[in-house]
């Protein structure tokens, strides 16, 4: 048994970690950055994290080539951003965006919540980061309040957004009254931080309260009663002592309804049911007698909530939180409850899978088994400490059931395990139980730890098959469960008839060149990035739930003019695809929401089933120290970047599924479009496909615009089925980064030359002016001199003349100032001029880049055989005697060679019997003579075809069910 404790980096952390060993963590958690890769946009942070409803916040935001960023992108349309401009002045009378700052903007009506925040730079739509929205007093830490001295003020009705620090503590003063609650609630790991965060709350004299960790997955939430009036510390840090710009919190003070969960957890949709609450501050709450955290205790409300049926509903992905590739497959709603202070935070309510039943007290032993009627869907919790429940319900001999567990795919950390018993009474009338199954984690759990997206959980399944009428009963246990007291671990035991279904988990892949990249490095972050007549990659993983084998069409919607997007099909039992975008030569720029739906059959019912959607979180320097982070997204965006045309395109073949078998061969013209002077040699590999169908690679020489795709499929492990994938083409071409930029610079260069020509030249002639000026002040001091020993009039006018002379030595040296001045401000905006330069010219200097191209879209058919069968309809045959059995085979893909036909006869049917025929090369009709015992039974019977040749000398096997109608002989 493997277990999951989703935590970042891949390792467990104690608080006992040295500060140098926390540094290590850190530094193995940066983003992988392939070597010479082609730039995309990368987002580590913003901040500050959020804002309060109806206000206009000033974001900075952090990370890789968001060279010219100049939009900020929210997936809610209440929050919009636009650049922060800097000031105009004489010299700069052009508008410029300050680089990585916006002003966001947040409309009254956008609901509390955590949305996502995309960047938008020359490299295209980056990676999303998490944006809050709340109805609270918005305060930033600053920075400096990691001294109790300099404490930021967090009175009740205040959130924080801030930064930890290596090493460093950060301190909130918290003014309390005596008898007062506060909820404290740090925000981290669920708005995509780093942080691992741990608070702890203090008195005047440096008592310690309380202290927790980990108590919402590895986010903190700290309940906190005054014992008395006065101020109290709070503190908050890293549990390992690391810190810096990527380790953001959020961290609240709040006397508002606080729900740690609701019972039941999940309801049939459309229904309009009773539900308890369970937390703090519920108003009209009642004490939850013997229900407490981390020693706090709870509160219970029942209300009354009216759950969603529609179609859209039903599709959702329940996003309370920051939830993990594990729980891409529940669909349910977000739940808050209203309150006079304001909405509640959110929990969610999941969509039962069957009607629900509420665990029953006492079901601890097998005796008092709770009885149920299926199907249902049975929820419990895994508490108290040890708690072990017994479910019993009644099947019919032959009777098919699903049963399953879900919990840990609810975001907790538990580990169910489940036995199935039979249960019988002795010739004594004792009862017994006898084992039919004990079921863990799934068969192919072990092998997906670590990988990326895993989507795989602890849940454990099991298809039973009833072997005899009779009562059956289920144990369920938490294999966790005996070290902990925890009444939000619920779960859900799901007790049904099989349903086949589908669902899709979609992921964009920014394809990475294999040359040059490590292995253990984990893909950088980025967004879904298309260059002009490029073309980019989304994985879409299917979960076939119930053994679903349907045929399922993969298409993208909402994309504008100048972007293509081929379907995607698969079908049989394979389960991932490749969906390509495509961006024409000419498209304009543009970055939005784009929507990926399957289209399938189920039963006899048309189904459309939108996505869900993933991305990396943090990336990986080193694997094997550390793993990747991924979470679900709550939207799905893609972006075209129009500064930059892709040096290549790759096409193979027409738009179509082509069509084999196994033992079969395809062969598919491929094209390449090179742009400019692109002239590399490219290898192109297959992605997408299993090991057991390995296309040949394919090197395309320097120059060569045209190839060959060539499959053989050989391997008799091969699965039939529709594939769509890849050819991924590893390149090289010598990149040049943002030319324009170097253009820009020098003629902002050049006109800043000229302005200082212009200054230096007014500076000459307002000193020649200066020093006129001067001189004519010296003349007049000379002209007054003389004239004491005139008239008053002659004196009058040296004076007036005098003081003209000094007003406009005053004036010419101010004008002299000015013009210095300006001349000065314009030397050092020469100097940043001319450093944008020297950067500019520094990025643009010509380097070879590694670089992957995405090839069109593949679809491939594979059947199980070359040859169909069928037959003109139901063969009736009287009892004890003979009839013809006409069998039509239709040979295909060039398949010319010798079939050998057998019948067999239907399951418990006696004495129907047909033979063996061989049909030769090109026959295509086989004659079975038909013969019925007498004992055989009037009536419908299905019987099978079976048709074994050799495909390119592989074993290749086909079969067809056909209708006998036995007649009774007169």
């Amino acid at each position: 048994m493997k277990h999951d404790v989703s935590i970042p980096f891949g390792l467990a952390r104690s608080t006992t970690f040295s500060l140098q060993a926390g540094l290590l963590m850190l530094l193995i958690g940066l983003p992988a950055i392939a070597a010479a890769q082609l730039p995309t946009a990368q987002l580590t942070s913003l901040f500050p994290l959020g804002g309060k409803q109806g206000t206009t916040v000033e974001v900075t935001v952090a990370g890789a080539d968001l060279d010219e960023a100049e939009k900020l992108v929210f997936n809610h349309p209440g929050i919009t951003a636009q650049p922060k401009m800097a000031p105009l002045s004489e010299l700069e009378k052009t508008a410029r965006p300050m680089a990585n700052l916006f002003v966001v903007q947040i409309a009254g009506d956008v609901p509390p919540g955590i949305y996502e925040a995309r960047a938008v730079s020359r490299y295209g739509i980056s990676n999303p980061r998490s944006f809050c929205v709340s109805n609270m007093q918005e305060e930033t830490d600053a920075a400096g309040n990691n001294s109790p001295e300099k404490a930021v003020n967090l009175a009740a009705g205040t959130v924080v957004s801030g930064k930890v620090e290596a090493g460093q503590f950060d301190y909130f003063r918290l003014p309390m009254k005596k008898g007062e609650r506060v909820i404290l609630e740090c925000l981290a790991q669920r708005i995509d931080s780093r942080l691992d965060p741990t608070l702890a709350v203090y008195g005047a004299n440096g008592r310690e309260f309380i202290r927790v960790r980990d108590s919402v997955g590895e986010d903190c939430v700290l309940d906190f009663t005054a014992p008395a009036d006065g101020d109290y510390q709070v503190r908050l840090f890293d549990a390992i002592y690391g810190g810096g710009a990527e380790h953001f919190y959020r961290l609240s003070a709040s006397a508002a309804a606080y729900i740690d969960f609701v019972f039941p957890p999940s309801a049939v949709p459309g229904s309009n049911g009773s539900f308890t609450l369970y937390g703090r501050n519920l108003p009209g709450g009642k004490p939850a007698e013997g229900l407490s955290l981390n020693g706090a205790p709870l509160q219970k409300l029942d209300v009354k909530i009216a759950v969603p049926g529609d179609e859209a509903a039903l599709s959702q992905l329940p996003l309370a939180g920051a939830a993990r590739p594990r729980q891409a497959w529940q669909t349910g709603f977000e739940f808050r409850q209203a309150t006079p202070q304001g909405p509640s935070n959110p929990t969610v309510i999941y969509f039962a899978k069957a009607p629900v039943v509420a665990e029953a007290e006492p079901n601890n032993e097998p005796a008092k088994a709770q009885q149920v009627t299926v199907p249902c869907e049975y929820v419990g919790q895994f508490y108290p400490q040890r708690d072990v429940d017994w479910v019993q319900f009644e099947a019919k001999k032959g009777q098919q059931l699903m049963i399953e567990v879900m919990s840990h795919q609810l975001g907790l950390g538990s580990d169910p395990y489940f036995a199935v018993m039979r249960v019988t009474k002795n010739d004594k009338g004792e009862e017994e139980m006898r084992d039919i199954a004990q079921v863990d984690d799934p068969a192919d759990r072990a092998q997906k730890i670590g990988s990326d997206y895993d989507t795989s959980t602890d849940d454990p399944s099991y298809r039973f098959t009833a072997p005899e009428d009779g009562q059956y009963r289920v144990l369920v246990r938490d294999q966790f469960g005996d070290g902990r007291k925890d009444p939000t671990y619920v779960y859900r035991l799901a007790i049904r008839p099989l349903e086949p279904d589908f669902k899709l988990l979609s992921i964009g892949a920014q394809p990475v060149a294999s040359t040059g990249n490590n292995n253990n490095q984990g893909s950088p972050l980025s967004g879904l990035i298309l260059r002009r007549g490029g073309s980019t990659l989304v994985n879409v993983t299917v979960n076939r739930q119930d053994d679903f084998k349907g045929d399922i069409e993969i298409t993208a919607e909402g994309l504008p003019e100048g972007i293509t997007c081929r379907a995607a099909a698969i079908g049989g039992e394979v389960s991932s695809a490749a969906l390509v975008f495509t961006a024409n030569e000419d498209a304009k720029p543009w970055a939005g929401m784009v929507k990926i739906v399957g289209k399938s059959k189920v039963g006899d019912k048309d189904v459309t089933r939108e996505s869900r959607y993933g991305s990396m979180v943090w990336g990986s320097a080193n694997r094997q120290q550390g793993l990747p982070e991924f979470r679900l997204l709550r939207s799905f965006q893609l972006s075209v970047a129009d500064k930059e045309t892709e040096a290549a395109s790759i096409q193979v073949g027409e738009d179509k599924i082509w069509e084999t078998s196994l033992g079969g061969n395809l062969e598919i013209p491929v094209s390449v479009i090179r742009r400019g002077d692109f002239k590399e040699a490219i290898k192109l590999t297959a992605v997408g496909l299993p090991n057991d169908l390995k296309p040949k690679e394919i090197n395309l020489a320097a120059d060569a615009k045209e190839g060959k795709f060539e499959l053989q499929i050989n391997q008799q492990n091969a699965k039939p089925g529709i594939y769509t994938f890849y050819m991924k083409g590893d390149t090289k071409q010598k990149y040049v980064r943002n030319p324009e930029a170097v253009t820009r610079a020098t003629e902002e260069q050049k006109g800043i030359g000229e302005t200082i020509k212009a200054l230096a030249d007014q500076v000459k002639q307002l000193t020649t002016a200066k020093d006129a000026a001067v001189k004519a002040v010296a003349d007049a001091a000379k002209g007054v001199k003389d004239a004491e020993k005139g008239d008053d009039a002659a004196k009058k006018a040296a004076a007036d003349k005098a003081k003209a002379a000094d007003e406009a030595k005053v004036k010419a040296e101010a004008e002299l100032k000015a013009a210095q001045d300006k001349a000065k401000q314009a030397d050092d905006l020469k100097k940043q001029i001319d450093k944008r330069l020297d950067d500019a010219k520094k990025a643009a200097v010509p380097k070879d880049l590694n670089m992957a191209l995405v090839s069109s879209p593949i679809k491939i058919k594979i059947a199980s055989a070359p040859y169909t069968l069928s037959s003109a309809g139901p063969t009736t045959v009287k009892q004890a005697e003979k009839s013809q059995l006409v069998v039509k085979l239709d040979r295909l893909y060039g398949f010319a060679d010798s079939v050998d036909l057998s019948f067999d006869a239907p399951a418990g049917v006696n004495g129907l019997a047909a033979g063996k025929i061989t049909l030769k090369k090109d026959e295509g009709e086989a004659k079975f003579e038909l013969s019925a015992d007498k004992k055989v039974a009037p009536g419908e019977h299905t019987a099978m075809i079976r048709a074994k040749g050799k495909f390119n000398n592989m074993n290749v096997e086909t079969s067809f069910p056909v209708v006998i109608k036995v007649e009774e002989a007169k």
